[in-house]
């Protein structure tokens, strides 16, 4: 542990025993890797003030969250952020800014586009803890029972057409088992896929463009890949951790899933493809290489918070290099700090992780999707389109007309 960060939390137990006994109550999604546990005993040894965690399941925290936030904190001094909620919560108006509390140089620790995104109308309102994104993750075994080199699939109608011979002659189910059910439609299927082929969900004015051009091709491809018998159709009830299951168990040549599902594919005590599973930049379109979602979390503290200046140091602790170290290796998601991108830090987290290269180069060129408050709503809508295409109930247009039409009036109750 850096000196500068012991002898500042040196500092605050003095000050805490001047004032009695402090204690600091947080609200968190589940510990991934224990690294809040560890850490939050490392301060309370070190400060003399209790920490109370509530770790609440990803099921729960949205709702939990946004109803401590409407009652001023709820009694929390530190809280979760999800990218995904980002803005919806700030609008709340309940967050500190943490400009008033980290240094210039303190913020340029962290990824500049974590730091911007967890900004709100000039307030920075979440330390950003973690990153991630969508992955494409591959068993190579089937693939080279195909005769396919992953490396050969530049663009998501190659993976189409290279779909049929994985199906033929592996023991592949299916080549593909797409995430079809909310949220996982949006990050880890149709959502991703539409970025990498090098379409966006709305104009720089909000306007849906999603339903034309690369968008309906995105949807298009998605439901001909059901049709042809290549992608699962059962994927239209599945969310992201089901199809992770579904590859972990070898009935599906590859997925679109998340930073840490990228990783429990590749554990053997989780995965019967370990040994197989591969990692490769997502296919992109005609005219784009590559691309996809990002997400990210943060800790915020509340405006009604009696002791900030306690919370700003725990989570200065939390979000430390070593904690974030820690939480690459044991908890399976990337750091947000820039100097574990780098030098031996970078090597320590390779030997734990030998695919972090391919990750960290396929989240660098990811984007967090619309930045709007009515974000939820939307994904919902976007992900009964892609059922109702990949069901047969609608064509892609139609499909994505209305979710375009949702969008809009959504949109609108907002404004």
């Amino acid at each position: 542990m850096k000196k500068t960060l012991f002898l500042t939390l040196i500092l605050v137990l003095t000050f805490c025993l001047s004032m009695g006994a402090v204690t600091l109550k947080m609200l968190v999604r589940p510990d991934e890797g224990g690294v809040i546990e560890l850490y939050t005993k490392e301060f309370e040894k070190l400060t003399g003030v209790k920490v109370v965690v509530d770790y609440i399941g990803w099921d729960q925290i949205s709702i939990k969250t946004t109803t401590a936030l409407m009652h001023k904190g709820g009694g929390y001094d530190i809280i979760f952020i999800p990218s995904a909620e980002k803005s919806r919560f700030a609008a709340m108006g309940q967050f500190v800014d943490l400009n008033e509390w980290f240094t210039e140089d303190e913020k340029n620790e962290f990824l500049k586009s974590f730091v911007d995104y967890y900004s709100h109308e000039g307030q920075w309102i979440g330390v950003p803890w973690y990153s991630g994104g969508a992955h494409f993750v591959y068993n190579e075994k089937y693939f080279q029972d195909a005769n396919v080199n992953p490396e050969d699939l530049s663009t998501w109608q190659d993976v189409l057409n290279a779909s049929k011979a994985i199906v033929e002659k592996s023991n592949a189910e299916y080549a593909f088992t797409p995430s079809c059910k909310y949220p996982g439609n949006y990050y880890y299927n149709y959502g991703t896929i539409l970025l990498a082929m090098g379409g966006q969900f709305f104009d720089e004015n909000l306007n849906p463009v999603f339903n034309t051009g690369i968008g309906v091709e995105a949807l298009e491809l998605l439901v001909e890949g059901v049709n042809q018998g290549v992608f699962n159709p059962a994927g239209v009830s599945l969310d992201d951790y089901e199809t992770l299951k579904i590859f972990q168990a070898g009935k599906s040549a590859f997925m679109i899933n998340s930073t840490w599902s990228a990783n429990q594919a590749m554990l053997p005590e989780a995965s019967t493809v370990a040994d197989y599973a591969k990692v490769r930049m997502i296919p992109g379109g005609k005219n784009s290489e590559t691309g996809g979602l990002i997400y990210g979390g943060a800790f915020g503290i509340t405006k009604a918070s009696q002791y900030k200046e306690e919370a700003v140091e725990l989570v200065k602790l939390l979000t430390g290099t070593e904690a974030q170290m820690m939480h690459a290796i044991s908890g399976f998601n990337l750091p947000t700090r820039n100097s574990l991108f780098e030098g031996s830090r970078l090597e320590a987290i390779n030997k734990a992780w030998p695919v972090y290269g391919e990750l960290v180069a396929q989240v660098e060129v990811g984007s967090f999707g619309p930045d709007v408050v009515w974000l939820d709503p939307f994904r919902r809508a976007l992900a009964t389109a892609v059922q109702d295409a990949i069901s047969g109930k609608k064509t892609a247009k139609e499909a994505l007309d209305w979710a375009a039409r949702q969008a809009i009036d959504i949109k609108s109750q907002y404004e």
